[in-house]
């Protein structure tokens, strides 16, 4: 029977390495290689890794290869451009989050500066942003960002030419017929008899009737205007229906003199007096006009504003064609004779009330800050929260600002006050109240810029809407 030799089977021992006491494990010499943060420490930690011989004191390591300096190499160029990479999308990222927090900001801290500074949006933080949105450059319309009365960022069109057609216009309020129906006017106008022989007529007793002027009306007569020859042989636009024309102050006209204006009489008189004094001796023997009239809004008068009142800069910048003259109306001039009520057409408080004395001014003024009510009730059967607006009445007379304070309660249909001379509403002699709307609280108490540049014309259609969305088609 053979026998096994269990010695063939069994591997010989191998020889036991002994372990110095500070001596690092595989383990930590890996992480070593792994974490290397120099090229020099790098390889030294790979070479504890490379295979040698057992621990003698007597027999050096065995140098490295070529082909694993190689190696190591290779690995040591991967590391430092890997670093690199990440070191470039650390601050990419860095930069994008940055970018994105502040403009945030930005915007949160541009939007409450402009609500609260927001004479005009040409005068607040962040101008708004001029674009054409896949229109044509050659397009009648321009886009424009602009800010609600919330303070939110929308786009808005704004028609590139001035006297455009009721409608035209940013409605950025959203005022709807419906409202407009519930408006009280802000001057009552009385009917107008035509009369076959007379291109103005004559008054009969119906024209003494009180007619809210503001509804939008069907007949092209009425909503165009026609042209008529008045007294003084002027062609002046007439409205077929309420008995007021509608003047023209872009100077265009040949025929006139838009910095003064014809009397019944015939006299011509400045359209400003020149100073206060002018203003007051004026106003002693003014004569009074019994007619109605309409200035317009958006339109530019630069042969009419001539004071240095308009003049964006100083004294020596007068020239006529400068683009520094506030000469763009922004507002609805509502003309009549001295002592014409003036009514609150909503609900609200007033805001400020005063005097402004400079020449060309408004003289005696008060700002209403208006409460839209929106369509619609809540489950409690009340009206919905309301849209502020507010709406500017100048040229009055003195009487109109006595007993005036901030925060006091305005009804719709409450006399505010009466149209005033020349002693009260600035110096000018063509009797009208001035009423201009603004979707923001005024900069300055009291006062709004009745007119602007040329430059600020778009920018400025967004803060004052167009008053006809208020008192209606009246031109």
């Amino acid at each position: 029977m053979a026998t096994t030799n269990y010695d063939a089977v069994v591997p010989p021992a191998q020889p036991t390495k002994t372990k110095h006491p500070n001596e690092e494990s595989e383990t930590q010499t890996r992480k070593r290689v792994r974490f290397a943060s120099s090229p020099t420490e790098f390889s030294a930690a790979a070479s504890a890794l490379t295979p040698s011989i057992p621990n003698n004191p007597t027999t050096p390591p065995a140098p490295l290869t070529r082909s694993q300096i190689s190696t190591l190499k290779r690995r040591i160029h991967r590391l430092e451009s890997a670093k690199l990479r990440i070191r470039f999308f650390m601050k990419i990222l860095l930069l994008f989050v940055l970018g994105t927090v502040g403009n945030n900001i930005f915007g949160i801290i541009s939007r409450q500066l402009r609500m609260h500074y927001s004479g005009s949006l040409a005068l607040g933080f962040i101008p708004p942003i001029e674009r054409f949105a896949g229109k044509s450059p050659w397009s009648p319309w321009v886009s424009l960002f602009g800010t609600t009365d919330k303070g939110e960022v929308a786009e808005f069109s704004v028609p590139r030419e001035t006297l455009q057609p009721f409608g035209a216009y940013p409605n950025i309020l959203n005022i709807t017929p419906e409202m407009r129906e519930e408006f009280h006017p802000v001057v009552i106008f009385p009917l107008r008899n035509m009369n076959a022989n007379t291109c103005k007529g004559k008054n009969d007793e119906s024209a003494k009737i009180a007619r809210k002027f503001w509804r939008t009306q069907t007949d092209n007569t009425i909503r165009n205007g026609e042209s008529c020859s008045a007294s003084s042989g002027d062609p002046k636009m007439l409205n077929a229906k309420y008995d007021y024309i509608i003047k023209d102050h872009t100077g265009k006209n040949p025929d006139t003199n838009e910095s003064s204006i014809m009397l019944e009489g015939g006299e011509k008189v400045p359209q400003l007096l020149p100073t206060r004094q002018k203003a007051l001796e004026y106003a002693k023997t003014q004569k009074l006009s019994k007619g109605f009239d309409v200035g317009r809004f958006d339109e530019d008068r630069r042969g009419m504003y001539t004071s240095s009142l308009f003049l964006n800069g100083s004294e020596t910048d007068h020239d006529e064609n400068t683009e520094k003259w506030r000469t763009v109306h922004v507002g609805l001039d509502i003309g009549g004779p001295v002592g014409t009520k003036v009514y609150a057409f909503s609900d609200g408080v007033i805001h400020s009330a005063g005097y402004n004395p400079d020449v060309g001014d408004y003289g005696h003024v008060i700002v209403v800050e208006h409460h839209l009510s929106s369509s619609g009730k809540t489950s409690d059967g009340d009206i919905k929260p309301s849209s502020k607006i507010y709406a500017l009445y100048g040229h009055l007379d003195a009487k109109s600002t006595l007993g005036k304070y901030p925060g006091q309660k305005v009804r719709k249909g409450q006399v505010l006050g009466r149209m005033g001379n020349t002693a009260d509403n600035g110096g000018w002699t063509g009797t009208h109240v001035h009423f201009q709307l603004a979707v923001h609280p005024p900069e300055k108490e009291h006062d709004m810029p009745g007119a602007v540049t040329m430059a600020d014309r778009k920018t400025a259609l967004l803060e004052y809407i167009d008053p006809r969305y208020v008192v209606g088609e009246v031109y």
